[in-house]
């Protein structure tokens, strides 16, 4: 549970950087724009927002309900949800996850496999982020990984089938899906200047928190050093989202199992990369880009991100930085 608060607070910490103050309802005197500021927590995070727009509070609260819907809809906690009823069904009929569906397929098919939602089975099986969390026997774990397939999943308009006994788990996008809906809803109100949340990892933004239109900076966790950064970000709109093997792990015999789990192998991923950041104008791209670039490692990740027109910050085992793409980033 420590590393998860010192994760809630490195979040908050950099939405001070983006030149903000805290508190439920605040006037920015330097700047002359008024803001609200609301924190929360959903898809099993911290979910922070910073509303630069009149009667902000009640539109971040209304943006907090929007998540709780998604969430709703696509995590496999909740036993109602279209994804639980996929797993125990092996069917469902939904528009909104048919189309999440199609679009991991496809990031399925470009890494070839790497990145899979149907290992959902195997992530039971390691409960890394769990008090019980364990390296799994074997036997077990091949068995698990024999129901993994991206291929077995289907989705056709509005049905889903899923012919296997794998689980999906939408883990790997939940956070940047509910940033692109926070984004769309804060462009949609009237007289609302600009606007930044954070779910988790995931952080999406849009507009100005002042006059100038000065930019939103984003501070980038350092992945082995807490409570410090290896940068920021400067990014006028867009997503940002950053996988690490340092979100949630366990060590054993001296060995760090972190939660990234390489489909091929059932195993945590070993692409000699400790954190990776994408940036993009998708935050459901973002997200799920961060975890398939962790997965292949730099060289791989490189036609992958061309693809999507998407910039990219790796970090190695030895602590070098290297970014990929167009992406305005200053190394402290």
């Amino acid at each position: 549970m420590r590393k998860k608060r010192v994760a809630a607070i490195m979040t908050l910490i950099a939405f001070v950087l983006a030149g903000c103050g805290f508190g439920i309802y605040k006037y920015d005197r330097t700047k002359r724009f008024e803001f609200a500021e609301k924190n929360s927590f959903a898809m099993g995070t911290i979910v922070s927002q910073k509303v630069y727009a009149p009667y902000g509070a009640k539109h971040a609260e209304k943006v907090n309900l929007l998540i709780a819907a998604i969430e709703d809809v696509i995590s496999r906690n909740v036993e109602s949800s279209a994804v639980s009823r996929l797993n125990l069904t092996g069917s469902v009929s939904d528009k909104d996850t048919a189309s999440i569906v199609r679009t991991c397929t496809e990031v399925s098919e470009k890494t070839g496999g790497a990145f899979d939602i149907t290992v959902g089975g195997v992530v039971d099986l390691w409960k890394i982020g769990s008090d019980d969390a364990r390296v799994p026997d074997e036997k077990e774990l091949q068995q698990a990984l024999g129901e993994v397939g991206y291929k077995n999943l289907t989705a056709e308009g509005t049905e889903i089938t899923l012919e296997s006994e794998a689980k999906v788990d939408l883990g790997a996008v939940g956070k940047g899906i509910a940033c692109d809906s926070a984004v769309a809803y804060y462009r949609a109100i009237d007289g609302c200047s600009g606007a930044i949340v954070s779910v988790g990892g995931s952080i999406g933004c849009f507009g100005s928190y002042n006059k100038a239109g000065d930019k939103w900076k984003i501070a980038i966790r350092h992945p082995r050093q807490e409570n410090a950064f290896l940068g920021v970000i400067e990014l006028g709109e867009g997503f940002v989202s950053t996988s690490g093997d340092y979100e949630k792990y366990f060590i054993e015999d001296s060995v760090r199992y972190h939660h990234i789990l390489d489909a091929r192998t059932g195993r945590p991923a070993s692409s000699g990369l400790i954190s990776v950041t994408v940036v993009c104008d998708s935050g459901f791209l973002s997200d799920a880009l961060s975890t398939a670039c962790f997965i292949l490692g730099k060289e791989k990740s490189e036609p992958l991100l061309e693809a999507y027109g998407a910039s990219a910050i790796f970090v190695d085992e030895d602590l070098e930085i290297t970014t990929v793409g167009e992406i305005d980033f200053e190394r402290y």
